[in-house]
Order: C-alpha cells, then sequence, then structure tokens
C-alpha cells in the first residue's frame, strides 16, 4: 500500500461531508425592509456549517498534536538521543523536557 502524497488538496469542509448542512441559496425576496426571513435562515446555515469546520479543525490539531508528542516519547523511550529527536521534530532540544527524557541524555551501555 503506497502513502497517501497529495498534500495540495485542501480538506473537505463539513458541508461537503454532510450534506444536510448545507442549503443550497434560494433567490432573495425584495422586502422593504431588507432581509428576509429566508435570507437569515441562510446566514444561520452558513454560520454553524463554518462553526462545524472549526470544531473539526481544531480536533484534527488537537489528534495531530497528540500522535507528535507520542511519536517523540515513543523515540526517547527507545533511546533515541535527544538531539536527534529534537533535529528530526523541528524543535528545540529544550522544548523536549517535558517528556522527562531530555533531561537525561541517552548514554550507550557496555
Amino acid at each position: 500500500m503506497e502513502p497517501f502524497a497529495d498534500t495540495n488538496t485542501l480538506p473537505l469542509s463539513i458541508a461537503q461531508i454532510d450534506v444536510s448542512l448545507y442549503a443550497e441559496p434560494e433567490p432573495a425576496l425584495d422586502t422593504a425592509e431588507g432581509a428576509c426571513p429566508d435570507e437569515h435562515e441562510q446566514l444561520l446555515v452558513a454560520l454553524v456549517t463554518r462553526t462545524g469546520e472549526l470544531e473539526a479543525a481544531e480536533w484534527v490539531l488537537d489528534q495531530a498534536k497528540a500522535a507528535f508528542d507520542a511519536q517523540i516519547a515513543a523515540a526517547l523511550s527507545a533511546g533515541v538521543p535527544v538531539e536527534r529527536v529534537a533535529e528530526a521534530a523541528g524543535v528545540p532540544v529544550e522544548s523536549l523536557a517535558r517528556f522527562g527524557a531530555a533531561q537525561e541524555p541517552a548514554t550507550p551501555e557496555n
């Protein structure tokens, strides 16, 4: 199985995944009072959709952060030198102190 390599594609929005969240725009009614109730409903649907997309994006970010932290912890617990883990992760060595293993440099056993 080949890894997914297409990084130029934007993620699907919630509206594209769940079509029940997306309302097709209807022709606006000309009223003297301004916006008709249908326009308010469309704005509300758009707001709810964007809020759902934001929540989904935050969830994905949290999941990616947790996976990133798990990979760092696994590498450090496997005995990979702290400097090498920091270089591979693209973070300063000092930021790995929260994992505890950064306090004690790995020493090869004889």
